[in-house]
């Protein structure tokens, strides 16, 4: 279904253009993305003088460690659809249900998140080929289905077994 029309007097149709150095356009584009924003509607926001606030890099770290665990979850989804393996529906629960809720609120864990965010992505990217792979019709490889899920498990393990723990400062 599609988005109703806004009304003619919301509808944007006026266009300003600012010419910026490069340098400048990094900064909007910085603080853009520290609110979470486009660059377009942070800069219309800040001109009309209601300078959106930025949002805490714990919430902005958790934000990208989810996009990375719903992906690999999709992935897994994939992999059972293309195969008929069931386990990996297993997997995509565990990896985008069940550790998301644990992780979720746990603000502490952000520098762990932060540590282990690069590992994360990159066992995610191993499992993107797989999926792809298996997508395509090809078989998977053993020896590299191995090594993802083992890459995968190395990198979530700091964050299950740091989430097993009550939140620091808390009894």
């Amino acid at each position: 279904m599609a988005r109703p029309r806004k009304a003619p007097e919301d509808q944007r149709t006026r266009v300003l253009s600012v010419r910026l150095t490069a340098d400048e356009y990094d900064r909007v584009v910085a603080m853009a993305r520290d609110a979470g924003m486009l660059a377009g509607p942070y800069a219309r926001t800040t001109i009309l003088d209601r300078r959106p606030r930025s949002r805490p890099a714990a919430n902005l770290m958790f934000q990208k460690l989810l996009y990375e665990l719903q992906s690999i979850a999709t992935n897994f989804k994939q992999l059972a659809d293309a195969t008929g393996d069931e386990r990996h529906l297993k997997r995509a629960r565990h990896v985008g249900g069940h550790l998301v809720e644990i992780l979720i609120g746990r603000d502490d864990l952000t520098e762990l998140i932060e540590q282990q965010f690069e590992s994360v992505n990159a066992a995610g990217h191993l499992i993107n080929r797989l999926a792809h792979s298996a997508n395509a019709g090809k078989r998977v490889d053993g020896e590299k289905w191995r090594q993802a899920i083992s890459t995968l498990k190395e990198a979530l393990a700091p964050l299950e077994r740091a989430a097993e723990q009550p939140p620091a400062g808390r009894g």
